[in-house]
């Protein structure tokens, strides 16, 4: 999904150095190297509600009035650098945590518009513009860009636990970690089944600081996400229900990762509101369905690998209106019901290919 591309592929692709370089991007906050203590004042206060996603960019002036701390990173050579108050909040949040006995640290937290900037064009050298539009977000859509966005990594039993899939298996440590976050200002920034309004997939290190405590509850007790809350999510998609059912073909992050494929679609359909998005179930993504999807890759994608695994996935969506409808293949003013999207990818690392969609 189109989100910032996590600190471990950042370091491996443009290498460790490049944050240690670029530590001046943010001068304007007066940030000390390698001292989490330094007393800078920023040029104005930030709005700490501000939301940053792909259809709504950092403002332009957000680096000149950063107030930025460091800490030494367990991870990496170059310092984790964070918004004084996120990280004064992260700080007390982690201390409540170690007495329980969970063990979080930080991973990537800030990173200029110039760091991403680089690893646009690092994937898109090694991968394809497509490719790479697709994975990495564009420079200055990037939550980490705010300074607000904490990715956490957890210590089990002495050892680093840093890699996303690694992290994934351990859901009971994540659970003591989001109930914690509110009382301190943060919240859940991508929660589980809810990529159709954040466009990313879930992901339980992705802290996001607002400051307000009694807003993050209100988040965070509704099970709600930064756009709903702020009644910003997409036109298309607003109150759009989701159902997943229950699924042991795949994880809700599999399913989540259709999301950005079906959307970069749906989106086109000028006027069309979506209001269910539904897995088909597992019995709906078998052998047939991959056969299928295969035969439609053959004719439509034929230099993709072949497939080796499919899913479908549901939703319901009212039409767009006359005026708008004119012209168009759908009948005004009308609710398309189980309709169709079927995917394919080669395996767990791939993204999805939007194979087809319709009735079948």
């Amino acid at each position: 999904m189109k989100n910032a591309i996590s600190r471990r592929s950042f370091v491996g692709l443009i290498g460790a150095s490049l944050g240690t370089t670029l530590l001046s991007a943010c001068a304007g906050a007066g940030t000390n190297a390698g001292d989490a203590s330094s007393t800078s004042t920023p040029v104005a206060a930030i709005d700490y509600m501000v939301l940053v996603n792909p259809k709504h960019k950092v403002p332009d002036d957000w680096e000149e009035r950063l107030d930025l701390v460091e800490e030494k990173s367990l991870l990496y050579n170059d310092p984790v650098r964070v918004d004084r108050k996120a990280y004064e909040a992260w700080k007390s949040m982690k201390e409540e945590l170690a007495a329980e006995g969970v063990f979080v640290e930080l991973d990537s937290c800030y990173r200029s518009k110039a760091e991403q900037q680089e690893v646009m064009d690092d994937f898109t050298k090694k991968y394809g513009a497509e490719y790479a539009k697709q994975i990495v977000a564009e420079p200055g859509t990037s939550e980490h860009q705010t300074g607000l966005a904490l990715d956490l990594f957890l210590v089990i039993d002495g050892v680093q636990v840093a890699e996303n899939e690694e992290m994934m298996k351990h859901p009971e440590v994540w659970e003591k970690v989001h109930a914690k976050l509110a009382d301190h200002g943060f919240i859940l920034r991508y929660p589980r089944r809810k990529a159709i309004f954040t466009e990313c997939t879930y992901e339980p290190w992705h802290m996001r600081y607002i400051d307000d405590p009694k807003t993050a509850h209100e988040i965070m007790d509704a099970d709600t996400t930064f756009e709903q809350y702020l009644g910003m999510e997409s036109a298309y998609v607003k109150d759009c229900k989701v159902d997943y059912g229950t699924p042991s073909r795949y994880t809700d992050y599999a399913i989540d990762s259709t999301v950005d494929a079906i959307l970069r679609e749906f989106e086109s359909w000028d006027g069309c509101h979506m209001t269910r998005f539904a897995y088909a179930g597992d019995d709906a993504c078998g052998d047939d369905e991959l056969a299928y999807v295969n035969e439609l890759r053959a004719s439509k994608e034929p230099n993709l690998e072949e497939f080796g695994q499919a899913i479908v996935m549901v939703t319901d969506f009212r039409s767009p209106s006359a005026e708008k409808a004119e012209g168009t293949a759908w009948e005004p003013d009308t609710d398309y019901n189980d309709y169709t999207w079927h995917l394919g990818r080669k395996d767990d690392d791939d993204e999805w290919h939007l194979m087809g969609w319709g009735y079948a």
